[in-house]
């Protein structure tokens, strides 16, 4: 019944309504009634969500795959991006905070999000986090995989909708109350979350008046177990001067420690004006906080005094490559006559190690408070008439978004007599060492520096719009034209300031070799500067250690107390105006769209063809250092784009139809990448490149030209589809980093860039079906699966050309067991993710091969790093005890899948994350 949730979707391609035959608002147009008559917007069931999502699919034109509210209920899914993560072509991976994100459909993350039509914005990006907002408080998510006029521009991947409640889709008044109660299995916690709705309408004498409000609320405690062995150096270097070996320039055990919390509340009015006028009001207003502070536990084997006994090496894991004199690749000089060469270096045979022991060797023992803030608002409200052939709808919508990020760093650290490194237990590395080490504060000195961030992002966008349609007769069905202003504008303040341990001012304390290090005990440091800070099961089999307490860093007595130590102001430091941008867009797009049908005989063919223009003005600003001082530095661009589409489809007689069809669709840059300024930043490790970037305002819009085609089979209570698809993408634009001399130090400079044309092409297939046909309760019996196979190429002459796209899985595919009968229901579905690479580190100083026939060009190899294939099992089991009462049980990732990545070659492990498992238990009651 009207019940919220959150779990396993529905398959469905939608831009008809809910109940076939009856008309609705287009998927992008802003707010109508889900279903005309006035039904429920939510089936009770699994099996009837299935069927009638399916009947959804067969009805539309357009190649779009949705989530129905029941079946987000089904599986106990926080957020949206895991409610979508089992609809065909859409892949996810975990983060920091152990949740499902990072949204892609079919491999691509340039993705127009939505909210009942209306674009929304995080800060300063094109994107939208869809972590803000919970899964529990949709009706429907929409996501869309190809174009047509009407659609708001934006997406090259697609467009992703989220539908909220609204009072006219409720017959009755309605209140829907939820709780669940989720248990993570590795951070040992138990959480709450927690959801009410009410609704009711009324007439009166100036007309039909519904009113709705929802809210939600989710605490919920994380730990993400992360270790990894970052670049790999020369182990012949000095201080091990042991030739032959790659080694890794630091071991990482850097388990993420946190809290995420999340509320949201929407509401909205509908008022029934007149038989043929409908005026709406809507809010949304969503909060989101991840406390996280990471822990680290990082053996470091290149520190001066440590030696190296005792290797085992991997003699079938050997490679050429260029070493310079620090054991690391060698990098491209610029030289005063504009050309380049190389850094000096030799050729050597060097080879992966199995185990070694490290004698002398420096552990940091470092701490990071990162506190992320963000909170965005939404006021929109409108008109919609429809009289006769003829409608119309005007929207105006307004959105803020503001996040602020507080990180704190502070790093302590100890000699430790010895430590034996195992590079390969189950894909990542293992360390053993005295088990007293990790717990003892004894010789722990505060090393490098500490380090204060802070970043300050708001964005804005005001939106309004004017749809019209016009019915038009014989086999030109309905005439369709709108027009849409937008602006953005967006701010992004940052400071990225370390202060070195020198910078205290005192003498020397602690070993000859650790000149710089300073004893924590001789500090005069309040004594919760030191605690239990995380859990590594890569330490001793899994253990405890110490460091800089996160707390401590996260309050302001803590950080004024080591201000105060490094003689810094006592507040937040100042913003760095080279870290600094402000931008301001306007956007003017018009469209044309005819739908028609046409009868073939038996068959019958419709669709639509339509056009749409958009013009982008667009000024960015910031500032840049220089021999004379921070100047200013600022780019206006201005585009204009011509955006057609066309889609067909034919309906045969038996159950049987196909779609065809072609649309353009653009990308425009972020505002961060198309900021001119250079921002560098200093990192006070010797073992870590400083860092920096620099944007490009000369930067171009992607833009896609899309192809799909289905074929699609209903029978009985089931179906098959398959859907081929083909993207050609020019000027794709990707981020890489390379090293560069500034001022004599070297920076590993981050910056964007138009590759060129990129294609992608591919196949998906979806299928359910129920056992109608076996006796009593095994009837209730139910399969579904989808399967996604994605081939993505680089071309042109860029350093990727010949790759794939990041991000891009070749293979996808989920599998579901389901059952549904006599109020039980439930779902055991599994979701596999092949092999994709998720960096680009050839402008880093980890050694790589280099073919014999090429050791003298001057060139940088390229070097990605790889996740491994991957799957996540999960289920749900509901009961409904009475028509308004239903109690149910699930879990996530209950077989505990790892993420665990490679950086160049595949015995080269890098890192390797513990994603986590939960477990539900939950009831929903409806009055």
């Amino acid at each position: 019944m009207a019940a919220l949730s959150i779990g396993a979707p529905a398959w469905a391609q939608v831009t008809t309504p809910a109940n076939p035959g009856t008309e609705q608002a287009s998927p992008q147009e802003p707010p109508a009634a889900d279903d005309s008559d006035g039904g429920d917007i939510v089936v009770s069931g699994v099996r009837q969500s299935l069927e009638r999502a399916a009947e959804v699919k067969r009805e539309s034109v357009q190649v779009v795959d949705s989530i129905v509210a029941t079946d987000i209920g089904k599986l106990p899914d926080p957020t949206v991006a895991a409610a979508l993560q089992r609809v065909p072509g859409i892949q996810v991976q975990n983060d920091r905070n152990n949740e499902l994100s990072g949204v892609r459909i079919r491999g691509l993350t340039d993705i127009l999000t939505t909210v009942n039509g209306r674009e929304v914005i995080t800060t300063t990006g094109r994107g939208f986090d869809l972590q803000d907002v919970p899964a529990e408080a949709l009706a429907r998510i929409d996501a869309f995989k190809s174009q047509t006029a009407d659609q708001i521009e934006g997406g090259v991947a697609g467009a992703i909708d989220l539908r909220l409640n609204r009072p006219f889709s409720f017959r009755e008044p309605t209140v829907v109350l939820t709780a669940r109660q989720n248990y993570g299995l590795t951070v040992d916690a138990s959480n709450p979350q927690f959801g009410a709705l009410a609704t009711t309408r009324v007439n009166t004498g100036a007309g039909e008046i519904g009113v709705l409000i929802n809210a939600t609320y989710a605490q919920t405690d994380t730990i993400r177990s992360a270790s990894n062995m970052t670049e790999r150096r020369d182990s012949g270097s000095a201080p091990l001067n042991n030739p032959g070996y790659l080694i890794p320039q630091v071991i990482q055990n850097m388990p993420d420690v946190g809290t995420v919390t999340r509320w949201q509340v929407n509401g909205a009015l509908q008022w029934q004006v007149a038989p043929s006028v409908e005026a709406y009001v809507e809010g949304l207003y969503t909060y989101f906080r991840s406390t996280t502070g990471f822990a680290g536990f990082n053996p470091q084997p290149f520190t001066n005094g440590t030696t190296m006994t005792d290797v085992v090496p991997a003699s079938d894991q050997c490679f050429d490559t260029r070493v310079n004199a620090g054991g690391t690749n060698p990098t491209t000089v610029n030289n005063a006559n504009g050309t380049q060469s190389l850094q000096p270096f030799t050729v050597k045979n060097l080879c992966n190690i199995k185990s070694a022991r490290f004698n002398n060797i420096v552990v940091n023992q470092n701490s990071s408070s990162n506190q992320v803030t963000q909170r965005n608002k939404m006021v929109a409200g409108g008109f919609k008439f429809e009289e006769g052939p003829a409608k119309a709808t005007v929207d105006v919508a307004y959105q803020t978004s503001n996040a602020f990020t507080e990180n704190f760093n502070a790093e302590v650290g100890q000699r430790v007599p010895t430590m034996l490194l195992e590079t390969d237990d189950e894909n990542g590395p293992r360390i053993t060492l005295d088990p007293a080490r990790p717990l003892s504060s004894a010789n722990l000195s505060l090393r490098n520096s500490i380090n204060q961030n802070f970043t300050d992002g708001r964005g804005s966008l005001f939106q309004a719009r004017l749809d019209g349609g016009y019915e038009v007769g014989g086999f030109l069905k309905e005439l369709q034209v709108g027009v849409r202003f937008a602006k953005r504008e967006a701010r992004l303040r940052n400071v990225q300031q370390t202060n070195t341990v020198q910078s205290i001012g005192f003498g020397n304390i602690g070993t000859a070799t650790e000149s710089t290090a300073r004893l924590v005990s001789s500090l005069g440091l309040s004594p919760n500067f030191i605690s239990t800070i995380g859990y590594a099961p890569r330490i001793n089999g899994g253990q405890e250690f110490l460091g800089v307490n996160p707390e401590y860093l996260r309050s302001e007595e803590g950080r004024n107390e080591l201000r105060a130590l490094f003689r810094l102001p006592l507040r937040q430091p100042d913003y760095d105006p080279t870290k600094e941008f402000n931008a301001l867009e306007n956007i003017y797009s018009a469209y044309v769209q005819a739908k028609y049908e046409v009868p073939i005989g038996a068959l019958t063919l419709d669709g639509v063809v339509g056009t749409r223009v958009t013009k982008t003005d667009r000024s960015i600003d910031g500032s840049t250092r220089t021999t004379a001082g921070i100047v200013p530095i600022g780019a206006d661009t201005s585009d204009t784009d011509f955006l057609p589409n066309a889609t067909a489809r034919l309906q045969f007689p038996g159950g049987f139809q196909t779609r065809l069809s072609y649309s353009r669709t653009i990308r425009r840059p972020d505002f961060a990448s198309l900021n001119p300024a250079e921002a560098l930043t200093l990192v006070g490790n010797v073992f870590l490149l400083n860092t920096g970037s620099r944007g490009n305002p000369d930067l171009k819009p992607q833009k896609s030209d899309s192809f799909d085609a289905t074929a699609e089979y209903y029978f009985g209570s089931g179906y098959l589809a398959f859907t081929g698809f083909y993207r050609s993408i020019k000027d794709r634009v990707v981020n890489s980093a390379t090293q560069e001399t500034i001022d004599g130090l070297n920076y590993l400079i981050s910056s964007p860039r138009n590759v060129g044309s990129v294609n992608l092409k591919g196949l998906e297939a979806s299928g359910q079906y129920f056992f109608d046909f076996l006796p009593g309760a095994l009837s209730g019996l139910g399969v579904q699966g989808a399967f996604t196979l994605v081939d993505s190429n680089i071309t042109g002459n860029d350093p990727l050309a010949g790759n794939p796209l990041l991000g891009v899985s070749k293979y996808n595919y989920t599998a579901g067991l389901l059952y549904d009968k006599q109020g039980l229901s439930a779902r055991l579905i599994y979701t596999y993710r092949s092999s994709y690479y998720n960096e680009d580190n050839s402008g880093g100083v980890q050694l790589r091969p280099i073919d014999s026939a090429r050791v003298n060009e001057v060139f940088t190899p390229t070097l990605l790093a790889y996740a491994r294939p991957a799957g996540r099992l999960d289920f749900s089991i509901g009961y409904d005890i009475t028509d308004s009462f239903r109690l149910d049980v699930g879990g996530t990732n209950i077989l505990r899948n790892k993420t665990s990545l490679y950086r160049g070659e595949e015995y080269l492990n890098y890192a390797l994350y513990g994603d986590e498992t939960v477990y539900t238990i939950g009831t929903r009651v409806r009055f």
